[in-house]
């Protein structure tokens, strides 16, 4: 796994490492995902190739996501969204990401966007 600092000083690298609870990891391993944490990014990214791989989105209003019946519906406890009001997918990410620590490093998550207590 590559850890990359966004931030950092002399002493301490802050990575952005995030541990999916069991149901969200199996829809990111449908879209390629391999390993146990993610950064941000890379859960937004397998978010989006689940939604191309099982053909979620609508092809004329492709900001539109029908996810009714799937494990994404369940997640989000909805039948559709749009992309263009990420608030439900915030949401859910609240719910199913927790920080991850790795290797006696200090790692945390966008505490301003997760609103969590950092260790």
């Amino acid at each position: 796994m590559q850890i990359t600092c966004v931030r950092s000083n002399k002493t301490l690298c802050f990575v952005f490492q995030l541990r999916p609870k069991p149901p969200l990891l199996k829809i990111l391993q449908v879209a390629g995902a391999q390993g146990e944490t993610f950064t941000l990014k890379e859960v937004m990214h397998y978010l989006g190739q689940y939604i191309m791989v099982r053909q979620l989105y609508d092809k004329r209003q492709q900001h539109m996501v029908y996810c009714g019946g799937d494990q994404l519906g369940e997640l989000l406890g909805l039948e559709s969204f749009s992309v263009k009001d990420p608030s439900p997918v915030y949401d859910m990410l609240k719910r199913n990401l927790t920080s991850a620590a790795m290797a006696g490093r200090f790692v945390t998550v966008w505490a301003s966007i997760f609103n969590v207590v950092l260790m």
